[in-house]
């Protein structure tokens, strides 16, 4: 829990201070629809499923729960608010940050914020492969 804590205070440093591209309007809209993606999933493929848990229990409590509501939509917000226009340099943009995110991933198993009991960090790959589009054209759909 140290090291996820840690690293959603700093993500909440760059995000204050990092100049905005966004609206705040479009924050809010990326903070609701990201910290919801983020629980649904999680606690589908925890509780349903049972392939991981987060903060060192396979309970829910208010740290983990906590950090939920606040890791993905400032991940998103950063890779929002750098995302390239044209979609030609969207492409490497994507690639580098699924890439980022399994490697941040798997951080959180080594620091022992995430266990997996049935999941592997592959299947994390490609599902990063695939929602970073969808992030993309989720923002692009609600910025119109």
């Amino acid at each position: 829990m140290l090291y996820m804590t840690m690293v959603i205070i700093f993500l909440l440093i760059i995000v204050w201070f990092i100049p905005k591209r966004l609206l705040r309007k479009d924050i809010y809209t990326i903070w609701i629809s990201m910290s919801y993606l983020e629980i649904v999933v999680d606690l589908y493929l925890d509780k349903v499923l049972g392939l991981y848990y987060f903060g060192g229990s396979n309970e829910i409590h208010p740290g983990a729960l906590t950090i939920k509501l606040l890791s993905a939509p400032l991940f998103a917000i950063l890779f929002l608010n750098y995302m390239p226009k044209s979609y030609a340099r969207f492409i490497p943009y994507w690639f580098i940050w699924a890439i980022f995110s399994t490697f941040f991933e798997w951080t959180t198993v080594y620091f022992g914020y995430l266990t997996y009991t049935g999941w592997k960090l592959w299947y994390s790959a490609i599902f990063y492969f695939f929602i970073f589009p969808v992030i993309r054209w989720h923002y692009l759909y609600t910025k119109h």
